[in-house]
């Protein structure tokens, strides 16, 4: 085995984790750590303590790399992850203004306005820098000021970017302008932007490794369970779908980021998923076994359990769709897990017609792969084998894009990616399902008002 290793770090909304994986992608070591609560406001806000990220990202690190010199392993490189839309206003000298705003902040639509709402309220004076969660850290690890730190253009996305000269829009300019916020440089993700500062590497007992540019969490989960040619379907709460395409593709509700050089990651998130049938969670193994034992569901559903959805369709008025009252709880939870695979269906329907790949088989993370029925649907929905991964985790998904930054140049990380391994715990073939496909065609006539 190499002792060359490579780490990667996600800091989401309540913790950190961090990996170090060798070459072939095999994980060696791990950590995580809690972060700061994050606290809601009567008036919409979602903040959090900035200096939690700091804390958290210094404590998974000195977890980790006790680790890896207990075993003899070298790290390479470093690569950061965090959630979209996250971030942090400071003064000049780096220090935060107010507590780090969350991406569902809802004083405002967009990143900007939130700022602005900060502003006002903090009455500061003077030049404002913005910075995404990577940008805050990374300024710390290597000691150098805020302003020097580029952002990467995944997530500088929701500024407001073109992909394709990485600069800033000129409506985007104009508010930071009118507000006196620097925005940071935007760079490719894999380019390498700092090192560890000496003195922390000391700390540690590492080298000055260098740290490289990252992207978004939603993209590093794809990344973790696809590669970079995967179409990824994940199942938690929500489903996130995301497809890989040869060009920048964009629609209602969906949108794509730039994986240099020639990959473009798209997709969209759906509010349906493991909530719609969340109130069956706490008999979910037997009531499994009872819906399995139904050929077909006797009445369609779109299974949102609140008003409005994101992706395949984008409304503010639809809420949860029933052709009929399900006769039993088993018939209503079956109906609900093919709501859900219908509505994956159409959304891979969806961004193909819009130019997207997908791939031959589908692979599928998140909570909802451990149900073995709905996977099978899905397979049986989709035409295409549905792939269980076990290399999962928007962490996972950094440490391949540090390796891949690090052995590769940055206009190659497809090709980068593409070497590591992505490893499968179990497949489910299609299987032919008129029943199904018939309630197929049912559920679009079911959702047409709103398409």
């Amino acid at each position: 085995m190499s002792k060359e290793v490579f780490i990667g770090i996600d800091i989401a909304t309540s913790n950190i984790r961090a990996v170090a994986i060798d070459q072939s992608g095999s994980p060696l070591a791990r950590a995580n750590a809690p972060l700061a609560h994050v606290k809601k406001g009567g008036d919409k806000s979602a903040t959090q303590d900035s200096k939690s990220w700091i804390t958290g990202t210094d404590n998974v690190l000195t977890k980790l790399c006790k680790q890896l010199g207990e075993k003899g392993l070298i790290p390479q490189s470093l690569l950061i992850s965090a959630t979209s839309g996250t971030f942090v206003l400071c003064n000049k000298y780096g220090a935060p203004i107010a507590d780090a705003i969350m991406y569902n902040d809802g004083r405002a639509a967009d990143p900007l306005g939130r700022a602005a709402k900060v502003i006002k309220a903090s009455k500061q004076s003077g030049s404002i820098y913005f910075a995404n969660t990577p940008e805050f850290v990374i300024a710390h690890l290597s000691q150098q000021p805020l302003p020097e730190i580029p952002t990467d253009s995944s997530h500088a996305l929701k500024m407001g970017i073109d992909l394709a000269s990485r600069e800033y829009l000129s409506t985007t300019k104009e508010s930071a302008n009118s507000l006196n916020i620097t925005l940071p440089k935007v760079v490719l993700p894999g380019t390498k932007i700092a090192e560890i500062s000496n003195q922390i590497a000391a700390n540690l007992g590492i080298p000055a490794i260098p740290i490289y540019a990252g992207m978004t969490d939603g993209c590093t989960a794809q990344i973790a369970a696809g590669g970079a040619t995967g179409s990824v379907t994940s199942l938690g709460t929500t489903m996130v779908i995301k497809v890989v395409a040869d060009s920048n593709i964009t629609g209602d509700g969906f949108y794509s980021h730039l994986l240099p050089s020639n990959r473009y990651l798209l997709g969209g998130a759906s509010n349906i998923g493991g909530i719609s049938y969340q109130k069956y969670e706490a008999d979910l193994e037997e009531i499994n076994k009872k819906a399995a034992e139904i050929n077909a569901a006797n009445f369609i559903t779109y299974p949102l359990t609140v008003t409005g959805e994101r992706f395949p369709i984008k409304s503010s008025s639809i809420t949860n769709l029933v052709s009929a009252k399900p006769e039993s709880d088993v018939m209503e939870f079956r109906g609900i897990l093919e709501g859900i695979a219908f509505t994956e269906r159409y959304a891979y329907d969806l961004l193909q017609k819009a130019g997207a790949k997908i791939s031959q088989s589908i692979y599928t993370t998140g909570g909802g792969s451990k149900s073995k029925l709905l996977s099978q649907i899905r397979a049986n929905i989709l035409n295409k084998p549905v792939a269980i991964t076990n290399t999962t985790g928007s962490d996972m998904g950094a440490a391949f894009l540090s390796l891949a930054s690090h052995t590769k140049s940055r206009e190659d990380l497809t090709k980068g990616l593409a070497a590591i391994n992505i490893s499968i715990v179990e497949i489910f073939q299609p299987k032919p399902d008129e029943a199904l496909g018939s309630n197929y065609q049912k559920y679009l006539t079911l959702i047409s008002p709103y398409i």
